[in-house]
């Protein structure tokens, strides 16, 4: 005759218990996963809309320095309250993505080693930049160009 082992007191049900436990765990870790992936996911796109919209007040700030860079003669003052010399509405790059800017003679003087007919105009460009309906971002830079007066 085999002798029978009785199952030892306390012990029923341990395998359900421990696996729910083991599935309770790995709930949280799913849960955290994806809570950490959502909050990454609104981070970068956050980020993407801020650089478009920094990249937008670039170009307007690059198209600033260009319309200067060109002029052959220093640029007219437009209007003398705030010494603008130009302002450029939203032109668009992309779809919803656009930038303005404004250009402010600031001074002039004469630039060493260049004689008194030659005089260094500073200017002040203020450019916006928007991508979408949130995203904005600004840029400010100084300009100057070399003219030649008097001849």
């Amino acid at each position: 005759m085999i002798p029978r082992t009785l199952p030892r007191p306390g012990r029923e049900g341990f395998a359900l218990i421990a696996t729910l436990l083991i599935i309770l765990v790995l709930t949280v870790i799913a849960v955290g996963a994806s809570w950490l992936a959502s909050s990454e996911h609104k981070a970068t796109t956050a980020e993407s809309v801020h650089v478009r919209a920094l990249f937008s007040a670039d170009a307007g700030g690059e198209a600033a320095i260009n319309f200067i860079r060109l002029a052959d003669d220093p640029p007219p003052i437009t209007d003398f309250a705030d010494m603008t010399v130009r302002t450029q509405g939203a032109t668009s790059i992309d779809a919803g993505q656009n930038y303005r800017y404004g250009c402010r003679f600031l001074r002039k003087r004469p630039k060493a080693g260049w004689g008194t007919d030659y005089l260094d105009y500073e200017y002040a460009v203020d450019a916006a930049g928007t991508t979408g309906t949130q995203g904005n971002s600004a840029v400010q830079v100084v300009a100057s160009r070399l003219y030649r007066e008097g001849y």
